[in-house]
């Protein structure tokens, strides 16, 4: 009997011991939720080919819930069928409250199935860990403790087993359970050969820092996993109760730490109208595939005052992997939102995005000309690389006179430029710099700026139309003209002989041997337009606006919007 765990799954990979080689772990946040009922801080495992969950209590299965599934992310059910009495757990031991027991995290270890679970214990204040035992992962799970299994003094929750590469047993879960104001710790000590006991004292492997990450308001729901040649740490942070609940990781050198954040925001935030998604599990299905089980509220509701519901969801997860590959004939568009969201059509892969980064107002994109990865650029001037998509700089560290606008990169995609809004211009990689209007006293403020494919050159764009060429030829501009909205970015051909320029209406201009292909600027729209990106021949372009609403020209081919959804921030920038 194969069982592979979530927390505590050994998935493909040998350990390299070095955190830095790390893949980057990538989410395709799941659309419609795997069962649309509550099921708080899932953990699944596998068992030949069925799989089966476990979650805080519910109406369907009071204390710990079961469900169960053939398939990773469908047909999920409660494992009695019925919608109720689908409970994990065998009587409680005497030193629980009734009805508070919490986050479970099962494996199969030593013949039987072992679960560690939290409850508030009276007699402390706190809530503590205990361990069950069952002969079947449905259970019933037997609990014969009169004391807890560990429980520090703030208070300990969360608890998630692994077994790492050597085949040894480790337990994870947090310190601080809510009731006090120092920071939340993440513990990590080997088991005994049981399996139901630690083989000696615990060490801390992840430490609540709100000073390099501060939407981490706390660090939670520990999930070790092997992948790819590194230990990765999932985790949540966040009220769990509200839209910023989120899922972050680290990498770890070992199963005993020490783990270090390699990026500022969180892995998955909320998307659409998935509201704090968080309390995830990893788990690998019979191919090697691995997914990820997560809950989440429903936008705008995201407490159960309000009739909210946490919904089990599960999505695709890999570590670098197919998820991101660049299409073999891309055909499709992304375009970002300011808090760094990143909404991708057609057959492009979603690489990633910096949702939920603290500060992050994303106000550009860009891809790499394989359409496998891409560039954010906030208007601090950080700039963030998902996918094939090579980091080469940023100018988050340079004290500038005015916020970044825009981003675009080389056509070899071995490098890119920058611009601010006073028409400074910033190259990395292999974009040369050829000038700027840095320092000039200009009309209106820099709103973007393209590429020239040809020459390696650039153009910049002004609100009221002007355009600047650095090393690529002016066709003209609108800066003459009374426009009846401020233009708002460009776009230019793929022989480098012309360019478009689009108002916030949607209207269009064009020079050179860009092609008037058609406009938004006689219908009435829902949002602005923001941005607009041309196809790859040049002969058609579409337009974003910040609903997400997209408008298609020429060969230019519909693949879908955001335009009917309800979105955290608004949409800034499109690619593709």
């Amino acid at each position: 009997m194969v069982v592979l765990g979530a927390v505590g799954s050994l998935l493909p990979g040998a350990p390299t011991g070095a955190a830095a080689a790390a893949s980057a772990p990538t989410v395709q946040p799941a659309g419609s939720p795997a069962f649309a009922q509550d099921a708080p801080d899932p953990d699944v495992i596998r068992v030949g080919t069925t799989y089966y969950g476990y979650t805080t209590g519910t109406t369907w299965g009071n204390y710990i819930g079961v469900l169960t599934s053939t398939a990773p992310s469908s047909g999920w059910r409660t494992a009695d069928g019925q919608t109720y009495g689908s409970t994990a757990m065998g009587p409680l031991p005497s030193w629980e409250k009734v009805n508070t027991q919490t986050s479970p995290g099962v494996f199969a270890w030593a013949g039987r199935y072992v679960m560690f679970y939290d409850a508030f214990d009276p007699s402390v204040g706190h809530w503590c860990l205990s361990v069950a035992t069952a002969s079947s992962p449905t259970g019933p799970f037997d609990d014969n403790s009169a004391a807890p299994f560990e429980c520090q003094a703030d208070g300990s929750v969360d608890p998630s087993p692994f077994v790492d590469a050597s085949g040894q047993p480790w337990l994870y879960w947090k310190e601080n359970d809510g009731s006090a104001s120092t920071p939340a710790y993440i513990w990590a000590a080997p088991l005994a050969p049981t399996g139901t006991a630690l083989a000696s004292s615990p060490t801390q492997v992840l430490t609540q820092d709100t000073v390099n990450h501060p939407w981490e308001t706390t660090v939670e729901n520990p999930d070790m996993v092997l992948a790819a040649g590194s230990y990765y740490l999932f985790f949540s942070s966040g009220r769990w109760d509200s839209s910023g609940y989120a899922e972050g990781y680290a990498v770890c050198d070992g199963p005993a730490g020490p783990c270090t954040q390699p990026q500022p925001g969180p892995l998955l935030a909320s998307y659409g109208q998935v509201a704090g998604p968080g309390a995830a599990t990893v788990f690998a299905d019979p191919s090697g595939a691995t997914w990820m089980a997560y809950a989440a509220w429903t936008s705008p509701c995201t407490s159960y005052s309000c009739g909210g519901q946490r919904r089990l969801y599960v999505a695709p997860l890999t570590f670098g992997g197919p998820a991101c590959s660049p299409p073999a004939r891309p055909a499709g568009y992304r375009f970002a939102a300011a808090d760094g969201g990143v909404f991708d059509f057609g057959n492009l892969p979603y690489c990633g995005s910096a949702a939920g980064a603290a500060g992050a107002t994303v106000v550009g994109l860009a891809a790499t000309p394989d359409e496998g990865g891409y560039w954010l650029a906030t208007a601090s001037g950080r700039v963030a690389a998902f996918g094939d998509a090579a980091f080469k700089g940023d100018a988050s560290g340079m004290a500038l006179a005015a916020p970044v606008v825009g981003l675009a990169a080389t056509p070899d995609g071995a490098g890119y430029w920058l611009a601010s809004a006073d028409g400074g211009v910033f190259a990395f990689g292999d974009a040369a710099w050829y000038g700027s209007m840095g320092g000039t006293r200009l009309a209106s403020p820099v709103v973007g700026m393209a590429a020239d494919r040809t020459t390696g050159g650039y153009w910049l764009v002004a609100a009221d139309g002007g355009v600047f060429s650095f090393h690529a030829a002016f066709r003209g501009s609108a800066g003459a003209i009374r426009l009846n909205r401020p233009v708002v970015g460009m776009a230019a051909t793929s022989d480098g002989g012309g360019y478009w320029l689009v108002a916030s209406d949607g209207g269009i201009f064009t020079y050179g041997d860009a092609a008037f292909l058609g406009s938004a600027g006689a219908i009435r729209l829902n949002r602005p337009v923001v941005g607009m990106a041309a196809t790859s021949d040049g002969a058609g372009y579409r337009l974003v606006a910040s609903d997400g609403g997209v408008f298609c020209y020429g060969d230019a081919p519909f693949y879908g919007s955001t335009g009917s959804i309800t979105l955290a921030q608004p949409v800034t920038s499109i690619g593709g």
